[in-house]
């Protein structure tokens, strides 16, 4: 749930825990944009929605902010530059400023590789917000160089009458599918499910998300990392749920679990 994560950074912002980059999973950019306007206003804990900073924030054209997006169906190695030329200035008025690269995937090898020395040795006072709709397209050493944070997905791709099969699913129930949208769906909501037990497992939080009984039964036992782990591999069957073989994908889950 989209409260569920502005939580989670309303916390970090409290106890000065924010870290440097973050790499957001799916295609929810109202949310990035609400966790830059969070950890930049100064009306209070969360943010105020009405303050210089969050108007300008939330039209994309604050001076502490710097966006790159593809440039026809690529992100060039000149847009990772301007975009470490905007951190070598000094902040206009956020004690952060804040990168945010949409659709990273599309990030050509050398975009990546330059942006990758920026994750390696990130600016101080920055925030740096990846957001990506898969990890295949990433170079694993910037997914392993980010905290993960699985977005909240569109209200058509989520069936909640799977939430039952996912349960059943996590039980040990055999499940067999063979409508492959009803299957993409299945997974999704398998990753909601994972998505928010992860985060209600985050050291900073530490139980203050209640998470429903029965999911705290099933994956009582799964560690943060075990969870993370899980949701990755999910995430690359989703991917390619076109042409997988379903029934062999579930039983590839259920091996992990």
């Amino acid at each position: 749930m989209k409260e569920d994560i502005l939580n989670y950074f309303s916390i970090l912002k409290k106890r000065e825990l924010l870290g440097t980059s973050y790499l957001f999973i799916g295609e929810d950019m109202p949310t990035i944009i609400d966790v830059a306007k969070l950890i930049s206003c100064t009306e209070g804990a969360d943010f105020c929605d009405s303050c210089w900073d969050c108007k300008r924030i939330e039209s994309g054209n604050h001076p502490d902010l710097f966006t790159i997006s593809p440039e026809g169906f690529s992100i060039k190695i000149e847009q990772v530059r301007e975009g470490m030329r905007f951190f070598s200035l000094k902040s206009f008025r956020l004690r952060k400023k804040i990168m945010i690269i949409k659709d990273a995937q599309a990030l050509t090898p050398a975009a990546a590789n330059a942006f990758l020395k920026t994750l390696e040795e990130p600016p101080k006072n920055s925030f740096i917000a990846i957001s990506s709709s898969k990890l295949d397209g990433l170079l694993p050493t910037i997914v392993s160089r980010c905290r993960r944070i699985f977005l909240p997905f569109k209200q058509e791709d989520v069936d909640e009458s799977l939430k039952d099969s996912v349960f059943s699913f996590l039980k040990g129930q055999d499940l067999r599918f063979t409508d492959r949208k009803r299957f993409s769906s299945f997974l999704w909501a398998l990753v909601t499910v994972l998505r928010d037990d992860l985060i209600s497992k985050s050291d900073f939080i530490n139980n203050k998300l209640p998470q429903p009984r029965e999911r705290e039964i099933i994956l009582g036992s799964y560690s943060p990392s075990e969870i993370d782990s899980i949701l990755k591999d999910i995430l690359r069957i989703y991917g390619a749920a076109k042409s997988v073989n379903m029934n062999l994908a579930l039983n590839l889950i259920r091996l992990k679990l």
